[in-house]
């Protein structure tokens, strides 16, 4: 898509802006220790465009957090989004859980 995916961290929240894509993910994954450290929600209202491999990078976080014994939420998600992840069918890992 070209567009850039930036990132802040308020609180204990991980706020991700922009286009999350197989274009835009690979610094977001290479500071992922550093990003999710302090963390337990991501908030995804400001994403503009995700695709599959933006979806498999939440469930890889997801998955990393349970490693670690902690709980990750995700806020925010959007009718576009939240269609994606019933495409795949990963509404208990990523809506609520």
């Amino acid at each position: 898509m070209g567009e850039s995916l930036i990132w802040e961290k308020t609180g204990q929240t991980l706020i991700l802006k922009g286009a999350l894509d197989r274009d835009s993910l690979l610094p977001l994954w290479q500071q992922k220790e550093k990003l999710l450290a302090d963390i337990d929600s991501i908030n995804v209202s400001k994403l503009e465009y995700v695709d599959s491999t933006g979806l498999a990078l939440l469930v890889r976080f997801k998955h990393h957090m349970q490693k670690r014994g902690d709980k990750l939420h995700f806020s925010g998600i959007d009718e576009r989004l939240n269609t994606l992840i019933t495409l795949y069918d990963l509404q208990e890992m990523i809506i609520d859980s």
